[in-house]
């Protein structure tokens, strides 16, 4: 949790409702972060799968702040409040370092009564996603493990793909184990897959960049727009093309770091100085 004294905290969020758009627990992580605002998160669990779900039944159209926005929305339409809260997460390769898989956790506050809509997000290559394929009676303890099963909860399907056979939310090695042999037995190749239940109540790594991504937002929140003095001013974009301290050739590096403000169109661009690390070039270290 941040460690804001209560002096410090901006009066604009101070006692004000924001209601949370989950069904997975997300307020432990969310209202704690939230808290050195003012801000007062209530929770609302419509249902979020609509939106799009991990487990790939609901396909997520639109981006992750897209997708988070709508949410936030849904719940406050369905509750009558002027705020709403929502996260989104996606795992895909590192933006940096393609080889590695990143967890990226968006968490997205709508306020109509400013006219704003404030997003923060957080990265992280501590995830436990992985999946593996398997056959009917195999030793799964090493892969429970590598990924901390049973505090990390697994899924299994079957590993042709095919719809009918899917367990999500397996805590228990007896129900793990039969759920490999109903969905070898569903799969046309005689093997199921087995990976991680990446929703967020199931997936410890996942709770900890949530959490982080909130407090960035809280960060935000308290941070007013020179010009305009709506909360909401922080770090939007980076340009990236720093020049290399060995060759002098431009890297993924930032050379340049921008703050927007979430209601008007001031910005601020921030020079990043000196040259970046030969360690991060391409032509140097390839």
């Amino acid at each position: 949790m941040l460690d804001v004294p209560l002096g410090a905290v901006d009066p604009t969020y101070r006692g004000r409702v924001a209601v949370l758009a989950t069904k997975h627990g997300k307020e432990a992580q969310i209202a704690p972060a939230l808290a050195p605002t003012g801000l007062l998160v209530e929770v609302t669990e419509i249902d979020t799968d609509r939106f799009g779900t991990f487990t790939g039944e609901v396909p997520r159209t639109g981006s992750p702040v897209e997708v988070a926005e709508r949410k936030a929305r849904a719940a406050m339409a369905a509750t009558g409040r002027d705020a709403g809260l929502a996260s989104e997460g996606s795992f895909g390769p590192h933006p940096g370092v393609p080889v590695l898989t990143a967890d990226l956790e968006i968490v997205v506050l709508v306020d109509d009564l400013l006219g704003v809509v404030v997003a923060e997000q957080a990265l992280s290559v501590d995830t436990a996603a992985t999946s593996r394929t398997v056959a009917p009676g195999e030793d799964l303890s090493e892969l429970c493990a590598a990924v901390g099963f049973p505090d990390q909860a697994l899924i299994c399907r079957p590993a042709d793909g095919s719809p009918d056979g899917i367990a999500t939310g397996l805590t228990r090695l007896p129900d793990l184990d039969r759920a490999v042999r109903d969905a070898a037995r569903a799969s046309a190749d005689g093997l199921a897959r087995v990976e991680t239940d990446l929703r967020a109540h199931l997936c410890p790594t996942r709770r900890r960049v949530i959490a982080e991504a909130a407090e960035r937002l809280a960060v935000r929140l308290m941070t007013r727009c020179p010009r305009c003095s709506v909360p909401g001013f922080g770090l939007t974009r980076s340009e990236q093309g720093r020049p290399c301290g060995l060759c002098g050739l431009p890297t993924r590096g930032p050379v340049a770091m921008v703050t927007t403000c979430s209601r008007c169109e001031h910005r601020e661009r921030v020079p990043v100085p000196g040259p970046a690390d030969p360690a991060t070039c391409t032509w140097c270290n390839p």
